[in-house]
Formats: C-alpha cells, sequence, structure tokens
C-alpha cells in the first residue's frame, strides 16, 4: 500500500472537462465568425440606407461596406502596434471614404478643406427639406446621404478592429449601435413595406454578431431555436406597440439644420424704387456648360402701364420654326439647386423643356418654356431642365430676314394703350406689321393706321421715336441696334426713379433715369412698335463662377430683367440694354476721385450688351464672390494660418489710424476688394454711399471720406460705422466671413475721436 498522496485523474462530477481559461481561449480563436456577422449585419443596413435614394449609384454603398470590412480585418494588426492606432485608422479610413462617396478627388488632393466643407455644409441645410427617396439631381444632397452611411459603416469598423481579442458586452453594443442606426434610420424615414418582418430579420442579425463566435457548436441550435421563439413573440406584441406616431420628432430635430432665411421674389414691374432682397445670399446654384441667363418668367403682356404675366393671345408655340442646326448648336441640359429662395417658378434659361427630378409637381407656364411648380419649392430643391438658348453672331441676325412664324403673330406685335376714345381705366388694343411690311397695323376690330390711336395716347412720343428709328434700319436686327444705341445715349442708371402714371414713356423722353426695369421695358415696347416680335424676361444673370464646385453661384444681387426678341431660324434671343454698372451686370461697386455718379461700364466687366451677353458675371466670378467656397491649397495653407494670426493681433492691439486724403480711399477700395466685391473704376464715393444707404451707420462712414477728400467739412467716423461697414462687407461670404471681413476692413483708432474703443 501506498502512502504517496493521490492525485484526482477526473474532473469532479457536473464540471465540464475543459478549465474555464481554455474555454474562454476557445472563443477568442474564431475571430472569422465575428467579422462575417459584422459584415452581415453592416450589408443588411447598407440595403435599407439604399432606400433613403431613388437612382443612386449603389456601387458607392458597395465600396463603403468594403472599406468597413477592410478595416474591420486589419484587427489582428492593429493589436501589435504600439503607436496610436485608432486616430491613424480613423484619419485613414474617412479620407478614403470621401472619394467613395462621391467628393471630387481633386478636392482631397489639393487639400480643399473650406470647399468640402461647404459642399457637405449646403447639403445638410437642404436635407430638411426634401422628399425621400430623394430623386433630385443635387449631388451635395446625395454626397452628404453617402457620407451619412460612410460614417456609422467607419465608426462601427473601427471600435471592432480595436477592440480586445475576446471582446466584451459593452464593446460589442458600441460597434453594433452604428449598424442598428445605419438600418433603423431609414426605416423611420421611408416606411418599410414589412416592417415587423424586417425587425426580426434585424433582430436575427444582431444576436449573431453579439453571440455568434461565443456559441459553441453543440448549443447552436438551442441558440437558434431561443431566437426564433423570441422573434416570434415580437411579431405577436409587435402591433400593440404601434404609436402611429415617431417616439422622436426627428423632422423638428432636423429642421435646425435648414436655413434661417429664405428670400421670395415678386417679378412683376412696379417701375418704382427697388426693393427686393439685395443682401448678397446665395439663391440658386446652377451647373452648365455654358453660362446664361436664369430665367424665372416672361412678360408677354403691355397692359397700358408696363408689362406683365398673361398668355398671348392668337399665338401658338413657334419653336418648330427654329432650325435643327440651331437647337443643336445653342441646346443644354442645366442642373439648378434652389438655396436661400422660395419659389414656385421653375428656372431654367431661355425656352426650357420639362424638367425632371423635381420633388413636386408641376406644370406649364403661361408662356411657351416655362414651367411652375404646384407648391413652394425651397432650398434644397434641385432638377435637371433642357433649356435652349441661342446666341448667334451679329451677321447671323443681320441675315435672319422677316419670314416670321404665323403662329407668332400677330400676339407679339400687340400693345394695349389708353386711346382717346376710351372710357378711363380702359386700354384699347393695336396690332402692329411686321418690321418691314407694308400691311397697315390693326387696332380693334378693323384694320387702320394706328397713328391717330397712338397719337391720341399716353405713348405718342413713344411711337414717333418708333418710327424715327425704324426708318434708318434696313433689317430687324438694324433696328434692334438702333434702339439699343439710344438708350446707350444719355440715359443713366438709377435705382430710384421718380414716379410717374406711364412710366415707360416718362423714362424715354424725360427722365432718362431708370434700371433693369425700365431698360428691359423700354426697349420691348419700341421693338414692337418697329414691327419686331419682343417680350420682357425676368430672373437672374449668371452670377458667380465657382471653380472648385463648376457651378454659378447666384446671389439675390443678380436679380435682373432683359429682352427677348424672336429671330426667323434662331427663335428668341437676348438682349440687354442695361448700363453694366448694374449691379446684376457686374458693376457691384468702387472709388472715383469725384463727387458726382457715374455709369458707365467698369473695366474689369466685359461689354455684354445685347445678344453677346451670355458671359455676363464671368469675371467676377473668376475672383470669387459672395457665398462662393474657398479653394485652398497646401500653399494657400500656410497664407490663411498666417492671415488668422494676424487678425487675432488685430483684435488685441487697435492698429494705427491712416493717415487721412488717398490713403483712406486706397484702404476702402481694397477692403471691397478683399471681400470678393471689387469696385469698379468710374463708381464714386457718392455712388458708393447710395448704395449703402441700407445700412445707414456705414454710408455715413463713406460719407464722412467723401466730405474730407473734397474739403466739404469734418465729419466724424465713429468705430461704430465702421463696424456696420465691416458687417456689409462679411454678407454672403460663408462661414469664414466674418474673418474675411476683418482681414478686409481691420479694426483702427479714429482720428477724430479721443476714444481708444475698437472699430
Amino acid at each position: 500500500m501506498s502512502t504517496g498522496r493521490q492525485v484526482a485523474l477526473l474532473p469532479p462530477l457536473g464540471r465540464h472537462e475543459t478549465a474555464p481559461r481554455l474555454r474562454t481561449e476557445a472563443r477568442r480563436e474564431r475571430p472569422l465568425v465575428r467579422l462575417a456577422t459584422f459584415g452581415a449585419l453592416a450589408a443588411y443596413g447598407i440595403d435599407r440606407w439604399a432606400t433613403l435614394e431613388r437612382g443612386a449609384p449603389t456601387w458607392r454603398l458597395i465600396g463603403l461596406l468594403a472599406l468597413a470590412l477592410a478595416v474591420a480585418a486589419l484587427g489582428p494588426v492593429l493589436r501589435r502596434w504600439r503607436l496610436a492606432p485608432a486616430v491613424l485608422l480613423a484619419c485613414v479610413a474617412a479620407i478614403a471614404m470621401l472619394p467613395i462617396a462621391g467628393m471630387p478627388l481633386g478636392w482631397i488632393g489639393h487639400v480643399r478643406i473650406a470647399v468640402a466643407a461647404s459642399a457637405i455644409g449646403e447639403g445638410l441645410s437642404s436635407i430638411p427639406s426634401v422628399l425621400v427617396p430623394y430623386a433630385g439631381v443635387d449631388e451635395w444632397v446625395r454626397l452628404v446621404i453617402a457620407l451619412g452611411a460612410g460614417v456609422l459603416l467607419i465608426d462601427a469598423a473601427v471600435m471592432l478592429a480595436l477592440s480586445p481579442r475576446s471582446p466584451g458586452e459593452v464593446r460589442r453594443a458600441g460597434v453594433a449601435l452604428p449598424l442598428l442606426a445605419l438600418a433603423v434610420i431609414p426605416s423611420t424615414i421611408v416606411h418599410p413595406r414589412f416592417p415587423f418582418l424586417q425587425g426580426v430579420i434585424l433582430f436575427g442579425l444582431l444576436a449573431a454578431f453579439v453571440w455568434g463566435d461565443r456559441i459553441e457548436p453543440t448549443r447552436l441550435a438551442g441558440a437558434i431555436a431561443l431566437c426564433l421563439a423570441a422573434g416570434i413573440v415580437a411579431l405577436l406584441i409587435a402591433p400593440a406597440l404601434e404609436r402611429h406616431k415617431p417616439w422622436l420628432d426627428y423632422q423638428a430635430l432636423a429642421g435646425r439644420l435648414a436655413a434661417v432665411k429664405s428670400e421670395s421674389f415678386d417679378w412683376s414691374q412696379g417701375y418704382g424704387p427697388i426693393d427686393w432682397p439685395r443682401d448678397g445670399h446665395t439663391v440658386l446654384e446652377v451647373r452648365a456648360t455654358r453660362p446664361d441667363y436664369w430665367k424665372a418668367e416672361d412678360l408677354d403682356l403691355f397692359g397700358g402701364r408696363g408689362w406683365v404675366l398673361g398668355g398671348v393671345p392668337g399665338t401658338s408655340d413657334p419653336s418648330d420654326a427654329i432650325s435643327r442646326a440651331a437647337l443643336a448648336r445653342w441646346t443644354q441640359t442645366i442642373q439648378v439647386t434652389v438655396r436661400a429662395m422660395i419659389t414656385t417658378q421653375v428656372v431654367a434659361a431661355g425656352t426650357a423643356g420639362a424638367p425632371s427630378g423635381l420633388s413636386k409637381s408641376f406644370g406649364a407656364g403661361q408662356s411657351p418654356g416655362t414651367w411652375s411648380a404646384e407648391g413652394q419649392l425651397g432650398p434644397g430643391d434641385s432638377y435637371a431642365i433642357p433649356t435652349y438658348s441661342p446666341h448667334p453672331s451679329d451677321a447671323e441676325l443681320a441675315g435672319a430676314g422677316t419670314a416670321y412664324p404665323a403662329g407668332l403673330l400677330p400676339g407679339y406685335l400687340t400693345i394695349f394703350v389708353p386711346g382717346p376714345a376710351t372710357p378711363p381705366g380702359q386700354v384699347q388694343q393695336v396690332v402692329f406689321a411686321p418690321f418691314g411690311s407694308s400691311r397697315p397695323a390693326a387696332y380693334g376690330p378693323a384694320s387702320a393706321d394706328p397713328g391717330p390711336v397712338l397719337r391720341g395716347s399716353p405713348y405718342a412720343g413713344a411711337y414717333a421715336l418708333a418710327l424715327r428709328l425704324e426708318r434708318g434700319a434696313a433689317t430687324p436686327f438694324a433696328y434692334v441696334r438702333a434702339v439699343e444705341g439710344y438708350l446707350a445715349r444719355g440715359f443713366t442708371y438709377n435705382e430710384s426713379p421718380a414716379p410717374a402714371a406711364y412710366p415707360l414713356e416718362t423714362f424715354l423722353l424725360r427722365t432718362r433715369a431708370g434700371y433693369c426695369q425700365q431698360f428691359a421695358g423700354a426697349m420691348a415696347l419700341l421693338l414692337r412698335m418697329g414691327g419686331v416680335p419682343a417680350r420682357v424676361s425676368v430672373g437672374f444673370t449668371s452670377g458667380s463662377y465657382d471653380t472648385a464646385t463648376r457651378r454659378w453661384l447666384v446671389s439675390d444681387l443678380d436679380a435682373h430683367a432683359w429682352v427677348e426678341a424672336w429671330f426667323p431660324r434662331y427663335g428668341w434671343v437676348r438682349f440687354d440694354p442695361t448700363p453694366a454698372a448694374a449691379p446684376a451686370r457686374g458693376g457691384r461697386s468702387p472709388i472715383s476721385g469725384s463727387s458726382g455718379s457715374g455709369s458707365s461700364t467698369p473695366k474689369h466687366q466685359p461689354s455684354s450688351r445685347g445678344h453677346g451677353s451670355a458671359n455676363a458675371g464671368t469675371s467676377a466670378g473668376r475672383h470669387g464672390g459672395p457665398g462662393s467656397g474657398l479653394s485652398l491649397g497646401a500653399g494657400e495653407l500656410a497664407i490663411v494660418a498666417a492671415l488668422l494670426i494676424g487678425i487675432l493681433a488685430a483684435a488685441v492691439v487697435v492698429t494705427r489710424p491712416l493717415p487721412p486724403g488717398d490713403a483712406e480711399l486706397a484702404e476702402l477700395e481694397r477692403a471691397f476688394a478683399r471681400a470678393a466685391r471689387p469696385l469698379a473704376p468710374e463708381v464714386t464715393l457718392l455712388a458708393l454711399e447710395r448704395r449703402l444707404r441700407g445700412s445707414p451707420a456705414a454710408a455715413e462712414y463713406v460719407r464722412g471720406l467723401r466730405h474730407a477728400r473734397f474739403g466739404e467739412g469734418t465729419r466724424r467716423r465713429s468705430p461704430q460705422q465702421r463696424r456696420e461697414l465691416r458687417a456689409h462687407l462679411r454678407s454672403g461670404l460663408g462661414p469664414l466671413g466674418r474673418l474675411r471681413a476683418l482681414w478686409a476692413l481691420p479694426p483702427r483708432r479714429s482720428r477724430r475721436l479721443n476714444s481708444t474703443t475698437n472699430g
């Protein structure tokens, strides 16, 4: 008999033969199961996220899923690193996510941070107002939708990659939550067809990810049965929990991302002082192959006092008379995105076809080639629309002839005027003969010479002027040029014209001062009197071109009215008689050494009078403009950093006052240039003061400079006035506007104040 110590070779009854430590290590050896269940749950979330868009390229979401799986699979490698793998992995994954989601590679390669941030901000501000599934054409909205999925996927993948070999419950929950959001958020916005069944599927995938790599094969069947039982119970009680209203009002939460202010425009021609918005806010973004004027409406009727919206009687769509060569040459499809504006007009260009991608139903406008939405379009609404807007050369228009289509006449040669025999408040119809025709015009029910009616009306002087200009023209185009030439001599741009009973007649023969409504309305009236079909069109000029986004940024300063005249083979051709000093045509504000006013064409703006005005605004756009993004390269980032340091220093130490005289004028001109509002050389201090009348303190600051410059007495220029001028420069410059305005007009001590307060 042995007296040695006995050793138990069998485990105690009721215990498994493997020690707990060994069981734990066995669980850790199944990372492929964890990765597979992660991929299944993420794929289901991607499938649900795809319901937010209609017609979106599915490869983007698949690419984001592949990126997330690649990041998650790097877990064993990252755990061997001694550096901070989380930061490095998150940065690399975030950068790789951007081009897959749709951000241009050039922005990433050139570190265009401000441009990318601006695009994402535009998409975020539009999200609350778009309808889903999103079928629009705004690429920034689509970018933000894809980035939402990418952020959730990469977040979950990074957390999984950095988890220990056997993650605990808290770590697994942290990985699962972004994937749950990926699947659940779309279901709260786009109601699924089988919501309860899809909920059970999501539960099964979640259970597989949380417990799949820890369940031993011998217990797999029981676990599946338990999950099925839980799913069946959930299907039975889920209808009773349906509240038919959201637990969380996500629409109210998302509404906080919407733009603070949206503008609206009344396109009726009042011919009084300008009262539409002039804040420099971007109201439209247009992606187009070539610039154009972006049309909202056509004013086809002259009703006795001015041009109004309305269908022209006795006419049909004359587009069939346009040559196929012209259609092929000047047709393009543009993409329009509404920003800080509310409108029912489908803004396009020239003559437009039916839009696509609109979130609301639409119908044809009162004028052929225009469209109107049946509800309001607001920030984030976007659409694509084919447009035909011809720009023939002078020689082509001179040889166009007078073969006007029958469907165009006589409606576009008709005006309504108060006649000598008409009762007060009523008008009489006058129809003019086509240019070069010997047929007498008809007015009322009979054919006769319109002279007696017009000579007895308030428009006798305008008719006499039209006859005089027509006698010297051999072709309709020569007559159009004669009318333009008349309006280019002796007329001045004035945004506050005197009121008149018949504003266009008064403008033509008496005051000779007005803005785009007067210039366009008077030209269209003279053209019809001379037998050239014409109308007034309203909308926006081209705006400023953003080279980073390749879009035209159209602000409320670009609101405008112009003329369209019909030419055989080409159709409606645009002419713009308004002086180039108008804000909508690029003459947006600088300083001359005179106290008078001027309105000649600024040197930085190409001459765009007549049909060749398609490039209006191009020059200004290349240098940026209100609302345009900043393109920052690697070298420019250093400049921006130095600029920020300089601004901070200026905020602490008050800069010395400038010497009086020309130095202050130079600083003012430089401030407008730095704020992307370069002043035309012909604009005077008095004209600039009038432009700033909406900000009295800023106008008073310029008035003080003018008085000091011309010896008209001394006016104190206070820090408050300087701050008001800086606030004016800041408007429309985007998120960095405050810093840019400080750079443009830094604080200085006032020379005539005993105060050291910063401006």
